[in-house]
């Protein structure tokens, strides 16, 4: 396993239990690290399995960040994962900066949010944490978008459920869908957090 030091310049964000840090020697990929280490969290490990579980199945990583494994860095251990960039190279934006600020028409939002529900219906793919922080709407080609899941794929924490959406289909397409809805509910209340904002000044609403 190699290793890599990570300095304050590198540093992205962090969501409720990760650190995400720009790759040293590769800007394509971006490196999370748990900062909350004695809280016995383990979602870097819950998600490399995850996802080592449905490339297993053959399933298209279309609309997935793809983990590349572990790596050895200063704060401790680290997952690789794919940085999200458009087409002319910058860093996308998450799905809820497009949708808080309008960047896109109401029928796009509604287009994509569609094809990402198909994708993950079709696949039987738990996104458990539903936060449009954790989806990324990348410009893939001039004009052209799709949504990627780069966080909250699979269980929360090892037990019952986090198996279960491993050996039981029947069960995980029950989450799933359940999971779409909330998907559904959180994409509302993000346009009406935009519009109380005053950032989202849409005339198609």
């Amino acid at each position: 396993m190699s290793f890599v030091n990570l300095k304050k310049d590198y540093y992205l964000g962090k969501g409720r239990e990760r650190a995400c840090y720009l790759h040293p020697f590769d800007d394509s990929k971006v490196i999370k690290i748990v900062y909350k280490p004695f809280e016995n969290l383990n979602q870097n490990k819950l998600e490399y399995d995850y996802l080592n579980f449905l490339t297993k199945r053959s399933v298209s990583f279309s609309h997935l960040s793809k983990c590349y494994g572990k790596i050895k860095t200063n704060l401790g251990e680290g997952y690789i994962f794919q940085r999200i960039k458009d087409y002319n190279g910058k860093t996308s934006l998450s799905f809820k900066n497009v949708v808080m600020n309008g960047l896109l028409t109401k029928q796009q939002e509604m287009e994509l949010l569609k094809e990402l529900k198909e994708y993950l219906l079709k696949n039987n793919i738990i996104f458990i944490d539903v936060a449009l922080s954790n989806i990324f709407c990348q410009e893939f080609s001039q004009n052209n978008f799709k949504l990627i899941l780069t966080d909250g794929i699979g269980g929360k924490r090892t037990g019952i459920k986090s198996k279960l959406y491993l050996y039981s289909k029947l069960y995980t397409r029950y989450k799933v869908k359940k999971q779409l809805k909330k998907l559904d509910l959180r994409y509302k209340k993000v346009i009406a957090q935009g519009i109380d904002a005053k950032t989202r000044l849409r005339k198609d609403e």
